[in-house]
Order: C-alpha cells, then structure tokens, then sequence
C-alpha cells in the first residue's frame, strides 16, 4: 500500500514538472485554514467523481500566486488538460502546479491523490485540513494538498522544484486552494 501510494505521487510530481530551488513561506495568518490544528476526518472519494469544468489556468491568476508567495511568476502554461504550472523562473528553481480532476480516473488526478493522501494521515505522513472545501489533505513529503471541492470535484496544488523557496508550502498551497475554490 505505501509503494502505491509513493508510486502514485512521484507519478504526480513528474507530471507537473521539474525545477530548482524556492522561496520563503507566506504569512499564515491570512487564512484561518491555513492556521487550523483541529483534527478532521477524510472520507477517501468512493464513487461519483466528476470532471471540473474550469480549466486548471483559470483556477488561479499569476498575481494570485505571486502575492501569496512573494515570488514574481514568469510564466503560465497548461503542461496537460488537467495540470497547469506557474513557473517562478529558473533562479527561482520552482513553480506551483495545479491540478483539476477530468473524472477519467487518472493515476495522478486530484481525486486519486486525496485518496492516496488520505490514507497517509493515519501514518502522521499527510495532515487533514480543516475549513477548506469539503475536505482537504495536505502532504508534506510530496510538499501537495489535495481538496475535495464538492459535488464530485477534486483539486490540487503542489510545489515542484528546489528547497530554497517555499522549503514548507503547506500555508502557501492552503491559501492557494482557497482562492481556487472561489473560481470553481
């Protein structure tokens, strides 16, 4: 099971891409999500997984992901029909990924990583994230959090790239998936 599980997430991070180093962790207080200790239980999704009909560049603006991360975004580019990478710049060394679920039931899709996430909290290796979406899990190995966004939706954000910037970027993806949640 955590073979799957690994497996499953380096599928994810090699589909949204690779860079170098990053930035430092946004101020957390924005967001009482982003602050929430309280122990939440997740509900791996079972059946009834749709497509989201927004596609994944649209979820977020470059400005969005620039003031939550203090880093100038350089470019913007749908890498697949599911994933979209704002690239911070190669002295940066790291981009922020997202991701929408075509209901296909993709290996690396956002419903199949919440499912794999989810079944890491037990372990101490994912957290649950309360007060975003319906439910939310966020992995710091795969420094990714996967949101169930209701009605059969799933998203995810990820940090890909070097540990210089954004080394912790469980804040920043929380307040990431917030304003996404606004645009479904």
């Amino acid at each position: 099971m955590m073979r799957s599980v690994g497996v499953l997430c380096c599928t994810l991070v090699i589909l949204a891409g690779c860079g170098d180093d990053a930035v430092s962790s946004p101020d957390s207080s924005a967001h009482d999500a982003s602050t929430s200790t309280t122990v939440v239980s997740i509900t791996p999704p079972t059946t009834g997984v749709v497509a989201v009909d927004v596609p994944p560049c649209d979820l977020l603006t470059a400005e969005e992901v620039s003031s939550v991360s203090g880093l100038d975004v350089e470019e913007v580019g749908e890498v697949s029909p599911i994933a979209c990478v704002f690239n911070f710049g190669t002295e940066a060394g790291v981009q922020v990924v997202v991701t929408v679920d075509d209901g296909e039931g993709r290996l690396a899709g956002p419903a199949a990583v919440f499912e794999a996430y989810a079944a890491l909290v037990e372990d101490g290796e994912a957290e649950a994230v309360a007060g975003l979406g319906e439910g939310a899990v966020y992995a710091p190995g795969y420094r990714g959090l996967a949101v169930d966004a209701g009605g059969g939706r799933f998203i995810g954000l990820a940090v890909s790239g070097g540990f210089q910037h954004l080394r912790d970027p469980r804040d920043l993806l929380v307040q990431l998936a917030t304003a996404a949640l606004r645009h479904l």
